[in-house]
């Protein structure tokens, strides 16, 4: 009998873990386009530059449900937390919020500049 429970939890351990580790972001995403975005510091547009969408070939990241993802620019970790990612790469971070939507993915960073704040946003599929 000791052996049945034994095996039993083990088996719900292994079956609870696994569940808990699947994300919808553990997968291979294409990177399709990239959207720049200029603000002003009270967040209207700023006018003197002009914002643009540029699609993206041949780019990929692939998230690893251990923390660690592979991409073109090199191989890196991660740490999910709460509706951001961090990326961690040659002694860098970044930063980005994300958004999974339909099978597609959505990471968004603002970056602070003298005289603007540019929006990068990345669409991945």
């Amino acid at each position: 009998m000791n052996l049945y429970r034994l095996i039993i939890l083990v088996f719900s351990v292994l079956l609870l873990s696994s569940h808990a580790q699947q994300n919808p972001i553990h997968k291979k995403w294409k990177l399709v386009a990239e959207e720049i975005t200029y603000f002003n510091f009270d967040n209207t547009r700023y006018e003197e530059s002009r914002d643009r969408l540029d699609s993206i070939k041949n780019e990929t990241v692939l998230f690893l449900p251990n923390g660690s993802f592979k991409s073109s620019d090199g191989d890196g970790s991660y740490k999910i937390i709460k509706d951001s990612v961090h990326l961690f790469l040659n002694g860098s971070t970044v930063s980005l919020k994300y958004e999974l939507k339909n099978s597609k993915l959505v990471m968004e960073r603002h970056i602070k500049e003298s005289r603007f704040i540019i929006r990068s946003k990345l669409y991945l599929e």
